[in-house]
């Protein structure tokens, strides 16, 4: 004999009424068929559950007994078995960026972000100052350099050295290393897009003059090749664009490169703020990249990060 969630609820609305016709209203059926639920509960537990032989039905022992049990038990069950609404899917998060992506630390933070909080983190290369922030293609972004934009909340990730790029037939690609001041008796290529430097950023004694502009890292070390200029990166994005025609000096003296994490003030994406807490909090340590001519390595975990002096050219 099947027994269904009806027969449990009359039964509890019968105990707490102690009478069929007010029981039987308030649960919208006929007096008859709520006797005829209790009898079939009654015949699957085997036992008498309402003692009728008085106006108003009292629970038996086992009635008091069952009562107890559906009184936790029930809203359980009613709950568990409730079909559950769909729960919103949060959007992937499109994370910009322009002049260098922190390969150590971004992927730690994006691989933090997707297993405890399943959410998806797409990159997104866009070449200009905030990498897509203001015309809304992206819902954050890493940036090299301080970003002071009161429609963001910008957040410092790190800072690392820079490091010279010249052209291997420059008469500077047999120094052991440069200063910034050799650098501002050259003449500079400039990215007028997504750079973080200009001849201003140097004592005015030693100031350099734009050999070049450029619009993207491509543009900028195509320049530096062609000696066009000599060019200025973090040490992070140098080792992610080794080429054949440029070497990376050591440089002294140069203020650090800072990377910065910005996202709207406004409607800001549900986990925006989450991701900057996991990359200000990842400890990289990115290996030293090891190579050919030119080869160097990095570190992003620190302030000031390291790297080895690049093979001399032949």
């Amino acid at each position: 004999m099947d027994i269904g969630l009806r027969h449990l609820r009359c039964f509890l609305t019968l105990a707490e009424e102690e009478h069929f016709t007010w029981a039987a209203d308030r649960l919208g059926i006929s007096q008859p068929t709520l006797t005829r639920h209790i009898q079939r509960l009654e015949g699957v537990v085997g036992r008498a559950l309402v003692d009728r032989s008085t106006r108003h039905p009292r629970l038996t022992a086992e009635g008091q007994r069952l009562r107890a049990d559906l009184q936790v038990l029930l809203p359980q069950l009613e709950t568990a078995l409730q079909p559950t609404e769909p729960q919103p899917q949060v959007p992937p998060l499109r994370l910009g960026y322009a002049w260098g992506f922190p390969l150590q630390r971004g992927r730690k933070a994006l691989a933090t972000l997707e297993k405890r909080h399943l959410v998806l983190v797409r990159t997104v290369r866009r070449d200009d100052r905030t990498a897509g922030l203001r015309e809304g293609s992206v819902d954050a972004a890493l940036l090299w350099g301080t970003v002071r934009d009161p429609r963001l909340v910008t957040t410092e990730v790190l800072r690392e050295p820079r490091i010279a790029a010249v052209a291997r037939s420059s008469t500077l690609a047999v120094r052991q290393r440069v200063t910034w001041r050799d650098l501002g008796r050259r003449c500079l290529v400039v990215n007028t897009v997504s750079g973080t430097l200009s001849p201003q950023d140097w004592p005015s004694d030693a100031t350099p003059e734009i050999g070049a502009e450029a619009s993207n890292v491509e543009e900028y070390l195509h320049a530096i090749a062609a000696r066009r200029g000599v060019g200025v990166l973090p040490v992070s994005v140098a080792a992610q664009h080794p080429d054949p025609d440029i070497l990376y000096l050591p440089l002294t003296g140069a203020p650090p490169a800072v990377l910065t994490y910005a996202h709207p003030r406004t409607n800001p994406h549900p986990y925006a703020a989450t991701l900057g807490q996991a990359l200000r909090q990842t400890d990289a340590h990115a290996p030293k990249a090891r190579g050919g001519k030119g080869g160097f390595g990095t570190s992003e975990g620190g302030k000031h990060g390291a790297y080895a002096v690049p093979n001399r050219p032949l």
